[in-house]
């Protein structure tokens, strides 16, 4: 079922609430392991999904490894080089169901990459309107898969407005906003679970731009917990660059503004469910904020662990050093090394 989670109006579809509130699919069976198809992907969680694979590439069930002695959740291992994917096979896949022929997305490049992916294996017409400062590798990604690309100038947020533009004349395909693509991301908690043996870890750590992944992973832990398997829903640790924190700055009542971080694919300054993200941040972890410096400190450090990640993951390395608690911690790791490797040669 789905309803807006401001005012629970039931919804027919679409991208948004007729009062304006995001989306989402709530889930109303609880979780059984003993019903998971035997995919190795994430699609042997179908069942809560709300929609059948009809788009895939048979992703998910990224590896999960310990580095000295912290566990790493590798996402950055998805077909297009990001923790994307997840959404998008959900969201591309209840599209195609639906029978859309066309649609717009706005991005500052990993999800454009996704969705023109996804759209070119399900034969959908994408629009991609992209930051004139989004990465090279990321544009070059976007434009090989055959979607059309809209440089904007100006903030995230001016890139969203341009596309919005477009809608009426073709479906909105928002990362940001789409209920199927914030189904997709709970599988990352219940991956994270049946990697270790039904067991939830005490802290994760996420990067949050829009916080579809951070937001989404609460909500698969709190089915597995309200379904009885686990027995707590982990602290959840959001981290954002002190350059652009809006979720923090919400939190804790600041007014500031964002600018521009070299972890770009968090630089959105109002996520769609900031309302709900708080909420649950009250209630479950806290943010922090990693400076510049930090990220690209962090960054070498996790080079030097083997892990070729984009200056965006490496924030979850800079928030390392600032957790009281550094026991029984997954990090998830969101985007590929392949994407940025011009502006990686340039950090370090």
């Amino acid at each position: 079922m789905i309803i807006c989670s401001r005012c629970g109006r039931v919804s027919e579809g679409g991208w948004q609430c007729e009062c304006g509130g995001p989306l989402e699919i709530r889930e109303e069976r609880g979780f059984t392991p003993g019903e998971l198809n035997q995919l190795t992907s994430l699609w042997r969680y179908q069942s809560y999904m709300g929609t059948e694979p009809a788009v895939t590439f048979h992703e998910g069930y990224t590896p999960l490894v310990e580095i000295d002695g912290i566990q790493y959740k590798l996402d950055f291992l998805f077909p297009t080089g990001s923790f994307k994917d997840r959404g998008t096979t959900v969201m591309m896949s209840a599209l195609k169901r639906a029978g859309i022929t066309d649609i717009v997305e706005d991005s500052s490049g990993n999800a454009g990459a996704s969705v023109a992916a996804y759209a070119a294996r399900a034969g959908i017409q994408a629009i991609i309107f992209v930051p004139d400062y989004a990465s090279c590798g990321k544009i070059a990604q976007i434009e090989a898969f055959g979607a059309r690309i809209v440089r904007v100038k100006g903030s995230r947020e001016d890139t969203q407005k341009a596309a919005l533009s477009r809608v009426g004349e073709v479906f909105y395909a928002s990362h940001q906003w789409n209920p199927y693509f914030l189904a997709g991301m709970k599988t990352v908690a219940y991956e994270i679970c049946e990697q270790r043996n039904w067991q939830s870890p005490q802290t994760v750590v996420i990067p949050v731009g829009s916080g579809s992944l951070f937001y989404g992973a609460y909500l698969g832990f709190l089915h597995l917990q309200q379904s009885g398997i686990v027995k707590t829903i982990p602290e959840m640790i959001g981290v954002e660059p002190e350059l652009c924190s809006p979720v923090y700055n919400e939190l804790h009542t600041i007014q500031g503004d964002c600018e521009k971080s070299v972890a770009e694919g968090l630089l959105v300054e109002h996520p769609p469910r900031m309302k709900e993200i708080v909420a649950m941040v009250r209630e479950h972890g806290d943010l922090v904020l990693v400076s510049e410096e930090a990220i690209r400190t962090g960054l070498k450090q996790a080079l030097k662990k083997g892990l070729f990640i984009e200056p965006t993951s490496a924030v979850v390395f800079a928030a390392l050093t600032q957790l009281s608690r550094k026991e029984d911690v997954v990090c998830v790791l969101t985007g590929s090394g392949l994407k940025a490797v011009q502006e990686l040669g340039a950090l370090l």
